[in-house]
């Protein structure tokens, strides 16, 4: 498969490192990363028709609908250089949202050619997210591992603060973990028909991870 038809969605729970896959695959791949946030804040800050109407939802401090979530994910699709892939997170979420994402892909001709699946244990989960810790007040915030014995000593010596996100607490990483498997397991179903679903053990070394998603793409 040519690099520049690398169209993935990624999908993983919390704790499963997606944001680190994300930049491993960039490297890897010639192909632009869309954050849905970071996008609708650069939508709104942009004040066109549309940014206008994510700057409004965001100021209420509310969700943004399907409708204008897609619209703007149609936007930066159509945007899109055409030498270059992408990678979704963050985006689908529901089975309406998948489908609309299929709609547009299929237009511009350029359909989805992989959904990474990151597979991580709860009890993994529970460990990675509930063992971290923001280093704060001591220069730009930092997130280590409390049992990461130089990092927590390097933040001390700076004199940071160890901090814990509320939730990154057991109780409530179980809940959101109960969550996103709700959310996910409809969408899997949906896509597996399409035999792009690619499933891949989140736990170990990141770059170990990244090498299984490498060689699963290699291996269809």
């Amino acid at each position: 498969m040519p690099d520049n038809r690398m169209h993935i969605a990624l999908f993983g729970p919390p704790g499963a490192g997606k944001s680190t896959q994300s930049k491993f695959l960039l490297k890897r791949w010639p192909i632009v990363s869309l954050s849905t946030g970071k996008m609708l804040r650069e939508e709104a800050a942009a004040g066109t028709e549309l940014g206008l109407k994510v700057r409004e939802l965001l100021g209420r401090g509310e969700l943004v609908d399907d409708e204008t979530m897609i619209a703007t994910i149609r936007k930066w699709l159509e945007n899109l250089p055409p030498d270059k892939g992408f990678l979704l997170d963050g985006f689908p979420r529901t089975i309406p949202q998948a489908e609309a994402l299929d709609e547009i892909l299929n237009e511009l001709g350029r359909p989805l050619t992989g959904v990474v699946n990151l597979k991580l244990s709860v009890s993994e989960a529970v460990y990675r997210l509930g063992g971290r810790r923001i280093c704060y007040g001591a220069g730009p915030e930092e997130i280590i591992h409390i049992n990461d014995e130089e990092a927590v000593d390097r933040c001390l010596a700076r004199g940071g603060l160890l901090v814990q996100r509320a939730d990154d607490l057991p109780n409530v990483i179980v809940k959101r973990l109960n969550v996103y498997e709700g959310e996910t397991e409809p969408l899997l179903a949906y896509y597996r028909p399409h035999n792009i679903v690619l499933t891949v053990d989140a736990s170990g070394d990141p770059e170990a991870v990244a090498q299984r998603i490498v060689f699963g793409f290699e291996k269809k």
